[in-house]
């Protein structure tokens, strides 16, 4: 009895959890037995034990919640549920990675005390044994993609990695996904990501069936809804695009603004090739509205306003578009196709002269526009002043890039296609 009152004692001290004190002390009276918390434990232990974990974890104890799980494998095995709880847990709420070996927890609500730290340690190999052990529990390679799917998004912040090693990695979660699928489990996260893959890999017939999967239910993932709407757009299902996208507006999440603005966008336009030219209006301007810092959604507008050329339109646009976001490349491409197209270079450098005095201290929007100016330039023959802006241009954008980079190169190629 004393030892149990010890390890009683421990579990109070790591978990702080009035549930779990309860379960503790409900197993003290005999009410369950006198099976011991962590000990050999029956079906209902295991089930209360599981509960107790999933109160840490809520409470964002997540380095406690990894001390007693990795303690219950010491002593009962890997039993598969916990162990892909321990690895789920590890996964989803490490706050520090080394070499995708170790993976470091701590709890979240110790403010002002000893930071508990728990380590999960070689996941890979902890999922490769359990998979060996019991190769058709589907969640445990669900959970090896999530550990391959982890490195992936960290490759992809930087511009230097390989493609092929992306393509390995994008192949090694692909296997365990399909494979976690063809078991039966039944996963929102996977089916968006199996739609993602086979889109990407231009199968939008599978995409679609993936994505389907996620929006049969009473709260759909927007994700998947807009996804639809996107293959329907490239389909030429304009009804079907516009349906989907709006629907995804409905759910997504407040912090998802990007995905709401394009979804705005997406219907907007499906509006506009369906002929619903008044309500394309009203809906493009709400979505201008919703980000008034994004272009995308101006240039489409300017766009319609182009066929047939309404100037009066187009160039106020121009002129909001920039004043708000002078920093994305596609919107002066689009600038420059107006203005040699229409004349209008007394009206660009009117702009530009604007955007100067506003923007004087920013070395990338002053880049961008000493780039256009001397597209613009070059295209009124004026090669002497043309070099001139695309040098100021260039020395901007060494103040801000490596001096090797690829858009460093770019600027004057408008000259060298010539």
């Amino acid at each position: 009895m004393i030892t149990q009152f010890k390890k009683v004692d421990r579990l109070l001290f790591l978990s702080g959890n009035l549930k779990a004190c309860l379960v503790i002390l409900l197993y003290l009276s005999g009410f369950f037995g006198s099976t011991p918390v962590l000990g050999q434990s029956p079906a209902t232990d295991s089930v209360l034990f599981i509960q107790q974990i999933k109160n840490l974890i809520e409470q964002k104890n997540y380095a406690t919640a990894h001390i007693l799980l990795e303690e219950y494998i010491e002593q009962n095995g890997m039993k598969p549920h916990v162990t892909t709880l321990m690895i789920q847990n590890g996964l989803t709420h490490y706050y520090r990675q080394e070499n995708y070996d170790l993976f470091l927890l701590k709890d979240e609500t110790n403010a002002g005390k000893k930071v508990r730290i728990g380590r999960l340690r070689y996941p890979q190999r902890i999922l490769e044994n359990l998979i060996e052990q019991n190769p058709n529990y589907a969640y445990a390679y669900k959970l090896l993609g999530d550990y391959y799917n982890i490195q992936l998004n960290d490759l992809s912040n930087f511009e230097f990695t390989k493609s092929t090693e992306i393509k390995k990695l994008e192949e090694k979660i692909y296997h365990y996904y399909s494979q976690a699928d063809q078991m039966g489990l039944q996963n929102a996260f996977i089916y968006r990501w199996l739609g993602d893959y086979y889109s990407n890999t231009n199968q939008t017939d599978l995409a679609e069936k993936y994505y389907k999967k996620n929006i049969s239910k009473s709260a759909p993932d927007p994700i998947s809804l807009y996804r639809l709407a996107e293959i329907y757009y490239q389909k030429k299902l304009y009804t079907q695009a516009f349906n989907h996208a709006l629907e995804s507006t409905k759910y997504f999440k407040a912090e998802d603004v990007y995905l709401k603005y394009d979804a705005l966008r997406l219907s907007a336009n499906s509006l506009r090739e369906l002929g619903e030219f008044d309500r394309f209006l009203e809906m493009i301007n709400e979505c201008i509205q919703f980000m008034s810092d994004l272009q995308e959604a101006y240039l489409d507008l300017i766009l319609y306003y182009s066929s047939p050329l309404m100037p009066e339109k187009v160039e106020p646009l121009f002129t909001e578009m920039f004043m708000k976001n002078p920093f994305e490349l596609k919107g002066y491409r689009s600038f420059e196709d107006y203005v040699i197209t229409n004349n209008r270079y007394t009206y660009a450098d009117t702009l530009f002269n604007s955007m100067l005095l506003k923007y004087e201290n920013w070395d990338e929007v002053l880049a961008n526009i000493y780039w256009s100016k001397g597209n613009l330039a070059y295209h009124q023959n004026l090669t002497k002043e043309s070099n001139r802006f695309w040098e100021i241009s260039r020395n901007y954008m060494r103040r801000y890039l490596p001096e090797n980079h690829k858009l460093i190169k770019q600027v004057g190629e408008v000259a060298q296609k010539k």
